[in-house]
């Protein structure tokens, strides 16, 4: 077990207050016997961290953070090598996990640890003076993930309220890590193996929280190369909320000796070192500012303070260098003190260079800043200059803007301040940015490179970047302007939007979407091209416009339809095909049937017999059409079902009726006279599930068409009661 308790880390990893001392040989116990089970048995074990409420430990981010990075398919290893360590990919140095479906780097990326549990090789052992502690089983390389902290994600009143309550039980240990300023993962009763990672005052692990999709998640990695046999151990960064003192026995020659409780050093407020890289802060610094400022401590902060606050307040930062955009980034991402957040942004304030300021948009810039403009509208001193910032980025085209959904954001701070200047501001940007259009670029290849930005290649075999002339193109686009993807929680797939045009599709659009003829370019283009002087009937020219984009519409649905159609006419063949070779089975079972009741009845009764047949031929035809109808009906409901929320129960109820129709009618047509089985062959099944899905995906095409021409039908002639009602008042 660990040997304090460590109930809050808010930090990659925490500096080192003493000059660093020489690296001494580690410690390996490979000889100590293997406690992991028995560890087990103390606690219950999760697989992922439980929620105590819908929006507690989210990441803030309002859209998935997407890449820039193609999918690298490697036949030999059937893997997608697409955002590895050597990949330079833009989510990976910022702390961002890829979600399958949401970026254009292909599914099963390399930067998925979390999502697929990638752990390092552990086991658990029993240590002299510390109780249980964690150790490596192989060599874990630096900046390797070692493990997530896994509990229960609880509030802040919760977590108090435990403090309490595990106090009185005389629990030992406690096990709390802080994740957000008001959330807290709490690995008492229930967690994973990291909670028995023990502290050191000189590390070899660190902690790192990561955005994966909509929560905030917390792990543990490799501050350098930790052997085989080597304790794992992180800084806890001591407990600040009232927890008694209690003696460190990591042995290292910078020990503080005592961690927690009220008398904590001047160590557990240092910034951490991720914070400190943004910033441009080094630990010589902040020591020498706590050497001159320690008398003034109790006057500066709060013993609730996790950093010196009024170091952070008082710091002189500088503008950004190529190198350090990633960390600053990454840490605003994070970040949840308004002090550092400040300081951070006055870091991108006075950087100037339009060159470094296309990589922080690059970076997620729009989405980070939109987020903090959400998260502390009510702070002016930090909204202004983010509006500044954003007013003197390079402005090309609106793609990243739009995505990131920063203007709905400066447009509520715009409507609810009273602050003249941030009216200005507002106003002046959204201004700018309404004149910008929507642009498709090409997806780069997989062949192409960025610069190496923030934290050092890890990887063993890393490959060489290309020149530097080739490094500083802008970040593409995987989608042609204006669409958009979603996820449909019924299908589980992914479907495509242009909101502007209210077009829906399944497959990837391919081809920018026109708004509008292009403006003429080139010698005599103003000559030909361009409108005379005078009043122009804007009118007119719009409805042309119009007229121009549902001709273009219409031939698309129509190409969808005829896509279907041809999907359809191939599963067609496949059931028929299918069929056939059931039909031809049953039909030998039949042969061989009558040839054995042939011999035994040595041609007696024939003549009776076939008169039999005759008779009931047509009730026995009847009976198998049933047979098949009631066998097709106990399948068909279920497949369509889930599409009965947008098309209505009596619409799934008339599709599924048609379905039955349609492949008993089939089934009878190959033969009339061989019933179904029982039960239906599971190739049997996914054939009737893959024409259920084309004969739906036809049916939702025309249903929708349907319902938009209704809407545009009802828009028009609003449009045209306003424009008859515009003649009257003229007229009168």
């Amino acid at each position: 077990m660990s040997d304090i308790d460590n109930s809050e880390v808010d930090s990659p990893f925490t500096a080192d207050t003493t000059p660093a001392p020489k690296q001494r040989t580690p410690q390996l116990f490979l000889d100590v016997e293997d406690k992991t089970e028995e560890a087990r048995s103390k606690f219950s074990e999760l697989e992922a961290c439980t929620y105590s409420s819908k929006l507690i430990g989210s990441s803030g981010q309002q859209e998935y953070m997407t890449c820039d990075c193609v999918e690298d398919w490697d036949s030999e290893s059937q893997r997608n090598l697409a955002c590895s360590d050597d990949s330079n990919c833009i989510n990976r140095v910022t702390s961002v996990e890829c979600i399958n479906g949401h970026c254009g780097c292909g599914k099963n990326c390399q930067n998925q640890r979390f999502q697929k549990r990638q752990y390092a090789s552990v086991s658990v052992f029993q240590t002299e003076l510390k109780g249980y502690g964690l150790r490596a089983d192989d060599v874990i390389p630096e900046g390797g993930f070692i493990y997530e902290y896994i509990g229960e994600v609880i509030d802040e009143a919760s977590f108090r309220a435990r403090m309490i309550d595990y106090d009185s039980k005389n629990f030992k240990h406690f096990y709390f890590m802080m994740l957000k300023n008001d959330s807290f993962i709490d690995a008492t009763i229930k967690g994973s193996l990291a909670r028995f990672c023990n502290h050191s005052c000189s590390p070899n692990a660190f902690v790192d929280k990561w955005v994966v999709g909509d929560k905030l998640r917390m792990g543990i990695f490799a501050k350098r190369s930790i052997s085989k046999g080597e304790e794992i151990t992180f800084d806890y960064n001591v407990d600040r909320y009232g927890a008694q003192s209690q003696p460190c026995y990591c042995g290292e020659a910078n020990c503080i000796k005592f961690m927690g409780g009220k008398t904590q050093t001047d160590a557990a407020l240092f910034l951490p070192d991720g914070i400190a890289e943004a910033l441009g802060v080094t630990p010589k610094q902040e020591k020498q500012w706590l050497k001159e400022n320690k008398h003034l401590r109790a006057k500066q902060q709060s013993d609730d303070a996790a950093i010196n606050e009024k170091f952070v307040r008082e710091l002189i930062v500088e503008e950004l260098k190529e190198n350090d955009v990633s960390k600053v980034m990454g840490a605003l991402m994070k970040s949840q003190d308004l002090n550092i957040i400040k300081r951070l942004v006055e870091r991108i304030h006075k950087t100037n260079d339009d060159f470094i300021n296309s990589l922080i948009i690059r970076f997620h810039g729009y989405k980070t800043l939109s987020t903090i403009i959400k998260e502390f509208k009510s702070e002016e001193d930090l909204i202004v200059p983010i509006l500044e910032i954003l007013g003197k980025w390079p402005k090309v085209t609106r793609n990243k803007i739009s995505s990131s959904q920063i203007e709905s954001a400066i447009q509520d701070i715009k409507s609810s301040t009273s602050n003249e200047e941030i009216r200005t501001l507002s106003t002046e940007l959204l201004n700018e940015w309404s004149k910008l259009q929507m642009a498709y670029r090409i997806p780069k290849s997989k062949n192409s490179y960025s610069l190496s930005y923030g934290r050092n290649t890890r990887s063993p075999e890393p490959e060489e970047p290309n020149a530097s002339s080739e490094l500083k193109e802008s970040s593409e686009e995987a989608l042609p302007a204006g669409w958009e993807v979603a996820y449909d929680p019924n299908t589980g797939n992914n479907y495509y939007f242009h909101r502007e045009l209210s077009l829906t599709r399944w497959d990837r659009p391919t081809a920018s979407v026109p708004t509008g003829p292009k403006t003429p370019q080139g010698r005599g283009a103003g000559s030909r091209g361009t409108l005379p002087k005078g009043p122009r009937d804007n009118g007119f020219q719009q409805k042309d416009m119009n007229r121009r984009e549902e001709e273009r519409l219409k031939q698309e649905k129509e190409e969808q339809f005829n896509k279907l159609q041809e999907k359809e006419k191939q599963l067609l063949l496949l059931i028929q095909q299918a069929g056939e070779q059931e039909r031809q089975k049953q039909l030998e079972e039949k042969t061989q049937k009558v040839t054995k009741n042939k011999k035994s009845s040595n041609g007696q009764h024939r003549h009776h017999k076939s008169h039999d047949d005759s008779k009931n031929s047509s009730s026995k035809s009847i009976s198998v059409e049933d047979k098949w109808r009631h066998v097709l009906a106990k399948h068909v409901p279920n497949l369509i079902k889930k599409h009965e929320k947008e098309v209505g129960r009596e619409n799934i109820k008339g599709c599924a009726r048609d379905l039955v129709k349609i492949l008993v009618a089939k089934e009878l047509k190959k033969d009339a006279e061989i019933s179904p089985p029982k039960e239906l062959d599971s190739n049997k099944l996914k054939k009737i599930k893959e024409y259920s899905k084309v004969f739906m995906d036809k049916f939702l095409i025309k249903y929708r068409a349907k319902h938009e021409k209704h809407r545009d039908d009802k828009k028009r002639a609003h449009e045209d009661d306003g424009e008859e009602n515009d003649v009257k008042r003229v007229k009168e």
